[in-house]
């Protein structure tokens, strides 16, 4: 039998408990009329994980309809959950990588090098690594990192770090175990030093987990570190998008699931969904007077989009309600174009001193997106994460500060005019991964035997992060639904290259230890 999953009023008896549909929508099928061969799969987010399962499930077979959120009204970039200020796609994104040449298209620059700047001016410069001899790990990112002002003894503070490194193996076990310490307590655990701390750690994670330290899970920290920095001297190379990601890869990416039969609908906000009561399955998402039939359901939004949908329509559920708990981070996106050219010795640069917590890039958008090659001026984009103090001030405040800022980094700024401007302001659009959020999050599987979950905050084993992280879960996600639905091909997802021979006798030799403490009386009396 068809239920309505909330609890909702009835016009002729008040409030009283039970499924139900809202008896004042007239509600209509959108998808009704289905290919009898056809099973058919909503998939609710158009980002990397929305994108990543439906490309699969389409040629598998499917009657796919993906659900893009948000407004057809305003900024083009409500639709997409990924495409929010830039990010770099970093070596290790194989599945990404896979995905682009599979689709025959070219959007990303050459490897790019990179440089950080603090108050005091230029701090680090970040070679392409790729190039360089390679050394062990994390030997090849400490020694082929150019430190303009920092002391070799504060670089070799880092290294105690390692053991951290070698003691997180990314099972449920380890991020329960630094889940709750913030990643300022971890470094200072560890022996780093005040002024690489400063200078060098907390200015990657503020663009790297979006936050400053204190406001990070170690966890969180240790993964992302690891993976895009310390696993093999290669993998902090990065390239980056010729254009919007939106332009450069979703756009012909969604042409090719067209040609298969994949149907994308802007502008719907899921309201309700409806399910049977005999399976348990969810049978009809609901976006207002809309339904879509389906025998499966992927959910791959943003947390601050699901927050909504649960707080409507899932709130009886446990699993959801932990959601809740859970926290986005805003973002301020900044395109000027300046009246003259002016040199920017880097194209991506990293900052801090903007505001004490919020974390920002910079970028010479003439030497990245192919649109401005040619352009006779300088056009630049600044990106500020964490940035809730500064959503609220006027446009014009705003670029004050940014080109006021900008002039310490770049030389002849200061003479420049701002001609035209560009500011998008995204609340809560990036994952917050703060200390204890691990378990709040949510697995990929549900207590709906038909609705999988996908996005960078899912809990996964993969190892990835960020936009490879997003995408991997979308392919798990897809994988779930040809398990469930007992039809089509599993999609191939490559894992994480293989460690490096120390790093897995090291780690062979912490378990070992770990598994012989865990034997000695009072092993679990302390705080771990």
């Amino acid at each position: 039998m068809l239920s309505c999953w909330r609890v909702t009023p009835s016009l002729f008896n008040g409030y009283r408990s039970g499924f139900c549909c809202r008896a004042n929508d007239v509600q209509i099928h959108v998808n009704g009329v289905q290919n009898k061969n056809k099973k058919r799969v909503v998939v609710v987010g158009s980002g990397w994980a929305g994108l990543g399962a439906a490309h699969h499930l389409c040629k598998q077979g499917f009657e796919v309809t993906v659900l893009e959120g948000g407004s057809n009204s305003g900024s083009r970039n409500l639709l997409i959950p990924d495409d929010v200020g830039i990010h770099g796609f970093w070596y290790p994104y194989r599945n990404i990588f896979s995905l682009v040449d599979e689709l025959d298209i070219e959007p990303f620059t050459n490897w790019t090098s990179s440089a950080h700047y603090s108050e005091e001016g230029l701090e680090v410069e970040f070679p392409i690594f790729q190039d360089l001899t390679q050394l062990p790990t994390p030997l090849g990112t400490l020694f082929n990192t150019k430190f303009v002002r920092l002391p070799l003894l504060d670089r070799l503070s880092s290294l105690p770090l390692m053991a951290a490194v070698v003691d997180f193996d990314n099972t449920d076990t380890a991020w329960r175990k630094y889940d709750s310490m913030t990643a300022r307590e971890l470094f200072r655990q560890f022996g780093c030093s005040q002024r690489l701390y400063r200078d060098v750690f907390d200015p990657l994670l503020q663009v790297g987990l979006f936050a400053p330290g204190e406001q990070c899970s170690a966890a969180a920290t240790l993964g992302m570190l690891y993976y895009i920095i310390l696993a093999h001297q290669k993998d902090f190379d990065f390239v980056w998008c010729r254009g919007t990601v939106r332009d450069k890869i979703f756009e012909p990416w969604m042409d090719c699931m067209r040609t298969n039969g994949c149907k994308f609908l802007e502008g719907k906000r899921v309201t309700d969904f409806f399910f049977d009561e005999e399976t348990g399955c969810i049978s009809e998402v609901i976006c207002g007077r809309e339904k879509y039939k389906a025998d499966a359901v992927v959910s791959a939004v943003r947390i601050s989009t699901l927050q909504d949908i649960i707080e409507n329509t899932l709130s009886t559920r446990e699993e959801f309600l932990k959601v809740l708990n859970l926290a986005g981070i805003d973002v301020l996106t900044v395109k000027l174009r300046l009246d003259r050219k002016v040199n920017i010795p880097k194209p991506v640069n990293t900052c801090t001193g903007f505001e004490d917590s919020c974390g920002w890039t910079f970028f010479d958008l003439n030497a990245i997106h192919d649109e401005h090659k040619e352009d006779p001026v300088t056009v630049l984009q600044a990106d500020f994460h964490h940035a809730n103090e500064l959503l609220l001030l006027k446009d014009e405040l705003i670029v004050a500060k940014v080109m006021n800022q900008l002039s310490k980094f770049i030389d002849n700024l200061e003479d420049a005019s701002v001609v035209d401007q560009e500011i998008e302001r995204f609340p809560k659009s990036l994952t917050h991964f703060f200390p204890g959020s691990y378990k709040h999050m949510m697995q990929a599987s549900t207590s709906f035997p038909n609705l999988f979950m996908a996005g960078d905050w899912i809990k996964t084993r993969h190892g990835s992060w960020l936009q490879e992280k997003s995408y991997v879960t979308g392919l798990e996600a897809a994988n779930s639904v040809v398990n469930f639905l007992e039809e089509g091909g599993f999609a191939k997802i490559i894992p994480v290259e293989e460690e490096e021979p120390h790093i897995q006798a090291l780690r062979s030799l912490n378990r070992s230890f770990n598994q012989v403490k865990d034997q000695l009386p009072w092993s679990d009396y302390f705080l771990p």
